[in-house]
Order: structure tokens, then sequence, then C-alpha cells
């Protein structure tokens, strides 16, 4: 798992050069004209190094808390990122930057993995959760963050981030079933 974070970490700090930013960035308009890869790509771009630095210790926490499976990761943040990147698509939101979205939904995934294994304590992150994007996405809860990352916080992406999220360990389970 280290080798893994390690290089995602190197990739989205290489993707900080403004020409790669720039060429992956999830920009509504420019996916509407076929750059369809932004749709993907978006999670993984930042405005700036503290934005960076913070979804990077994010993700490096989750991981090591969830006691993540480093293909199963990788394979749930892409899901996610999609997820995200298509979902922005039916919103207002006209540019996005960063992998809040997905790291909502990797708390999700991971939480509600725990909750359905039995462990009971785990109903509490999942209703923090939910708590959480509530506040957001009603204007309760201030996000401070804003002027530090240099651009508005996508409490969109946190929202679709933590459905998704939700959603994949119940369609895991119904695979498992039929298979």
């Amino acid at each position: 798992m280290f080798k893994f974070l390690v290089l995602f970490s190197l990739t989205l700090l290489l993707l900080m050069l403004p020409q790669l930013s720039e060429l992956f960035r999830w920009q509504a308009n420019l996916v509407d004209q076929n750059q369809w890869w932004r749709i993907v790509t978006g999670s993984f771009t930042h405005t700036n190094l503290y934005h960076l630095g913070m979804n990077l210790a994010g993700y490096w926490l989750l991981a090591y808390l969830f006691h993540a499976r480093y293909k199963r990761y990788a394979v749930e943040t892409l899901i996610l990122a999609t997820a995200i990147g298509i979902g922005l698509l039916f919103t207002s939101t006209q540019n996005y930057y960063g992998l809040s979205g997905a790291l909502h939904g990797l708390f999700a995934i991971y939480a509600t993995h725990e909750v359905l294994s039995g462990k009971r304590s785990s109903w509490l992150l999942l209703i923090g959760l939910g708590l959480k994007i509530a506040a957001e996405n009603s204007g309760m809860m201030p996000i401070s963050s804003a002027s530090l990352i240099g651009a508005r916080i996508s409490t969109e992406s946190h929202l679709i981030g933590s459905l998704v999220g939700l959603a994949i360990p119940f369609i895991q389970r119904s695979i498992r079933r039929l298979g």
C-alpha cells in the first residue's frame, strides 16, 4: 500500500504543473466539447499545494485507518472520481478540482463495510458523515478552507461521493451473492 500511495501522491503532484492541470481539470464547458477524460481526471487536479496536501493527507489517513488494500482502494478511487465527474454535469458547477468528493466516498465505503460486518460503532461514522453533508449543503456550516485552496468548496462533490460510497458496499454484496 505504501508504494501505491507514494506513486499516487507523485502523480497528483505532477498534475500540479500548469500545463497538465489545464489539460486534466474538470470544466463543464470542455466536457461538453467532448473532452470526456476530464470526467475522470478532474478529481486528481488541485488548485494549489495546500489543497493537494490536505487531500493527500486525508487519502493516506483513510488508507491506513481502514487497512485498505491498494488494488481495491485504487479501483474505488477511480469509480468515485468518475461518478463525481458525471454527477457534477447535473449541477450548476462549472469548474471542479480536488479529491475531497472521492475522500467522502471512500470514508462512506469503508464505514459502511464496517457496519455491514457487524461493527456497530461505525454507525457513528456514517451519522457524522450525514450530519456534515447536511450542514454543508444547507449553508449551516461555514467552510473556512475555501480561502486556503483558492476555490469554492464543492459540497456537491462531497454529497455525490458520499452517496456513491454508501451504495458501493451494497452493490458489492449483491454481486457476491449472485456469483
